[in-house]
């Protein structure tokens, strides 16, 4: 029975066998790896869009906060104003001016 391959020659087959093996095992893994970081990325993302939405929420809060103690001051000031006696009435609506906005007054 004569020889098939010499020793080069199956050393040359086991090493395109092995080569096969490895490109087969990265064919199989890669799309599992990918898979694996796009779904981080996306959980990433979604922390990040949560965060985004709980600051901005906080943010309304307090906006919202300060509007309704600035028109209930307002409402106060002109309510103030009203019951004032007519002769003191320009004193107190200056006086709440400037309580109310600091700056329209001259210090």
């Amino acid at each position: 029975m004569a020889r098939l391959l010499s020793p080069t020659g199956w050393l040359v087959v086991a090493l395109l066998v092995l080569a096969g093996l490895t490109l087969g095992y990265c064919a199989i893994t890669r799309p599992v790896r990918d898979a694996a970081a796009k779904a981080e990325a996306s959980a990433t993302l979604s922390d990040g869009r949560t965060k985004a939405g709980q600051d901005a929420s906080a943010v309304r809060d307090g906006n919202d906060a300060a509007n309704t103690a600035t028109l209930n001051d307002v409402k106060d000031a002109q309510d103030e104003v009203r019951h004032a006696p007519a002769a003191d009435r320009d004193a107190v609506a200056r006086r709440r001016l400037c309580q109310l906005n600091p700056g329209a007054c001259a210090r």
